[in-house]
């Protein structure tokens, strides 16, 4: 049995030098294989699905390693989009926990260690392989990568990476290597001018949104079809797509995807560009403005479920609902928030948005506890209830309740997770 992620963050200790040592004894040669690197305050998980479908898509066997889970923790370790066996990733785990225990090892590093484990074992063609947290002293970053990604960068987990934008970038450029292109994504001119010093010093070049590339949407989305369509050109490419996911901010992460295929493609990579429309616009990633429609209960309801857990991601995401035809003040929030957030400016924001608002436990060592957020509600509503469970949650409800799940991706996980087994719904 695997080590709990619900210490995840609390538990890390900064550095590479643990999760090198094991892999280097064990006589791992993860080196070998090839990598795209990725890290970001907000997107890497969108950026990193984009490319392993396109990388699969162009025939390539493809890892992808990314973090948090949703649900199962096999959903971090994936070949060609499908996640490693649960009997597979428990022989890895039986045999190298005790020793993993030995050298140290956190939860992530021990994860990423055998994630890096299989990908050996399988023999995979590339790995898109994304950050945990920062980038700098990431247990992700002993890798010297085909081409290197920063989504974003803004503020989260500032008791670790700092508390300015500067240092924040600072952190999230130490995954940037010795002539090794970097792409960027939106970012305030601060964090890119960290990033473009840090190149520098790399000898190398970086590429950023806007500037080497660019990327529009349309005014209108297509809600009924669930797509927005993003209109991308660089110097050599100029394209089209429908895209699957909504909002700006997947926008941004399309850019950074497609400049980033055509780097590989640079290096000798087969991408095959004709095929990413119709990748992209069949392309759905869960709790990223997931919208579900599910009976439980003799109820007929709609759920918006998303991941958004800082500040930044908030923002992105009410503005999209804002703008969506499911958009009413009066629609439920189902909330929770981990402790170490910036939990005052995220419900500070939610409360623009919402004026009924339900908290629930969510049995993680992590989780801000209800009885707090519900105070910090009350600052801005008087409608705040803490549930004891889901169901209690599910029977206040009326038939055809629109309800957004947002603040948490634990959050998400677990009314997922508790909906999938009452087979009200059939996603991962």
């Amino acid at each position: 049995m695997l080590y709990s992620a619900d210490g995840e963050y609390k538990n890390m200790v900064l550095g590479t030098e643990r999760i090198e040592k094991f892999l280097f004894d064990l006589n791992i040669n993860f080196r070998k294989l090839k990598y795209i690197h990725i890290a970001g305050t907000n997107g890497k998980g969108s950026t990193a699905k984009m490319l392993a479908e396109i990388l699969t898509a162009s025939k390539y066997k493809t890892g992808l390693y990314t973090s948090p889970h949703i649900i199962d923790i096999t959903e971090r370790i994936q070949i060609n989009s499908v996640p490693v066996k649960k009997e597979d990733l428990n022989k890895l785990d039986n045999k190298y926990k005790k020793l993993s225990e030995k050298y140290g090892l956190t939860f992530f590093e021990y994860i990423t260690a055998l994630a890096f484990i299989y990908f050996v074992k399988k023999n995979v063609d590339i790995v898109v392989l994304e950050t945990g947290l920062g980038g700098r002293f990431d247990a992700t970053n002993i890798i010297k990568p085909l081409v290197s990604i920063i989504t974003t960068v803004s503020f989260d987990h500032t008791e670790i990476l700092g508390k300015t934008l500067k240092k924040i970038a600072f952190e999230k450029a130490g995954i940037i290597k010795n002539k090794i292109p970097v792409v960027c994504g939106k970012m305030p001119n601060t964090a890119f001018n960290v990033i473009k010093e840090t190149a520098q010093q790399k000898h190398t070049s970086v590429y950023r949104l806007g500037f080497d590339f660019t990327a529009t949407g349309n005014k209108n989305y297509n809600w009924q079809d669930l797509y927005q369509t993003v209109y991308y050109r660089s110097n050599k490419l100029n394209i089209s797509v429908n895209l699957g996911l909504l909002g700006k901010s997947q926008i941004y992460n399309t850019a950074v995807v497609l400049y980033a295929c055509e780097l590989l493609k640079n290096k000798g990579f087969k991408i095959n560009f004709s095929k990413i429309p119709k990748i992209l616009e069949k392309l759905k990633y869960i709790a990223r403005f997931d919208i579900q429609n599910i009976k439980i209960k003799n109820k007929n309801l709609r759920l918006i479920i998303d991941g958004a857990h800082n500040k930044q991601a908030v923002s992105n995401f009410l503005s999209l609902y804002k703008k969506s035809p499911f958009y009413k003040k009066e629609n439920p929030l189902l909330f929770a928030v981990m402790e170490e957030k910036n939990y005052t400016e995220i419900i500070k924001n939610f409360s623009s948005a919402f004026t009924s608002v339900f908290i629930v436990d969510i049995n993680n060592k992590r989780e801000l506890k209800p009885n707090l957020i519900k105070k910090e509600f009350l600052k801005y509503t008087s409608a705040v209830t803490v549930i004891k469970n889901l169901n209690s949650f599910f029977n206040k409800l009326q038939d055809n309740e629109t309800i957004v799940v947002s603040g948490s991706f634990y959050l998400a996980g677990y009314i997922i997770k508790y909906l999938k087994e009452r087979k009200c719904l059939t996603i991962i």
